[in-house]
């Protein structure tokens, strides 16, 4: 019993090493020059690239040609909000769903029989058969 003891009072010990250890090389590498280097030069980058952007951004707002350009947007924004455009938008509109609604409702009703030797069926109208009584007599 005192084996098995020994034993796992070795393996803990060993544990706690191993989890110093571990602790002590993650503390070296943060504290590494190496790794203070590296988030100099990202947070120079990134300083750089905001500065940059910044410059962008403000040179894009007073860049005559960049006004001119918004004016124009602004213009063809306004046109094609015109009644007329709305209007035509509207009917094209209309136009596409009653021709949606015509062949959807072509494909809804069921397929009738017609025999090679047959002539099909008369129907009114909507589609509908005609009753055998209203059928015109050839």
């Amino acid at each position: 019993m005192s084996e098995q003891n020994t034993q796992q009072s070795s393996i803990e010990r060993e544990l706690n090493k191993l989890g110093e250890n571990l602790n002590n090389l993650f503390r070296a590498m943060w504290e590494s020059e190496e790794r203070k280097s590296v988030e100099r030069e990202l947070t120079a980058n990134l300083e750089r690239l905001n500065e940059r952007m910044t410059e962008a951004v403000e040179k894009l707002r007073t860049d005559k040609v960049a006004t001119n350009i918004k004016q124009s947007v602004k213009e063809v924004w306004e046109t094609a909000h015109g009644p007329q455009i709305l209007n035509e938008l509207q009917a094209g509109l209309t136009e596409t769903l009653r021709k949606l609604n015509e062949e959807i409702a072509k494909r809804a009703q069921p397929a009738q029989e017609v025999r090679p030797d047959e002539e099909p069926a008369p129907q009114t109208a909507n589609g509908e058969p005609v009753a055998a009584s209203e059928a015109k007599p050839e």
